[in-house]
């Protein structure tokens, strides 16, 4: 390889890489990492979540980057999926926030002096329980969209389904489960 890889041009780094060649990806990862998290940390205002999204986007360097047709700058591509993927994250908090809000709503609606009988883990317990009931493919998108936080696109192409698929399975789980949790707390008041 003529010279040394810090002398090299970011996009010709990127094109030895999808050449085939591991080395320019360590330069890459050197000279954007930095970058990025504070690019992530600026929307994020997490030091934890800022990190994980850095390794994301090197992991989608590494595992699609040969697949990429760069139309602009590599700087500016990185920030893109940066941006994305922070974006992302925001979207699964917000999902998850709704549906601890609608749990919260439910249980609100509920006989409280019942309610209070039960405790946390004992309501964590049966609502594990009852993921583990569920069917088999059913609880495999169930648990990748509620416990690994994966998009409903990220879930298709992991799993190989359509992502209306995976939304009807996360809508059907979700259904079944509050139907169960409201079983028992029925039964349990009754």
């Amino acid at each position: 390889m003529p010279g040394e890889l810090y002398e090299w041009s970011d996009e010709a780094l990127f094109l030895r890489f999808q050449d085939g060649d591991t080395a320019p990806f360590e330069e890459i990862y050197r000279r954007f990492s930095g970058l990025l998290y504070l690019h992530a940390y600026r929307m994020l205002a997490n030091e934890a979540d800022a990190q994980d999204i850095v390794q994301e986007v090197f992991t989608t360097v590494w595992t699609k980057g040969k697949e990429v047709k760069l139309t602009v700058s590599l700087a500016a591509w990185l920030f893109v999926v940066t941006r994305n993927k922070v974006l992302n994250l925001i979207a699964r908090q917000r999902s998850y926030q709704q549906h601890l809000s609608n749990f919260r709503q439910f249980i609100s609606e509920t006989d409280t002096s019942t309610l209070s009988q039960l405790t946390e883990k004992e309501l964590l317990a049966i609502i594990e329980q009852e993921i583990q009931l569920l069917p088999a493919k059913m609880r495999e998108v169930f648990e990748l969209s509620r416990k690994a936080s994966l998009s409903h696109k990220e879930i298709a192409q992991q799993l190989q389904l359509s992502p209306e698929t995976v939304k009807k399975q996360v809508s059907n789980a979700i259904r079944t489960l509050k139907h169960k949790v409201a079983h028992f707390i029925f039964c349990v008041i009754w």
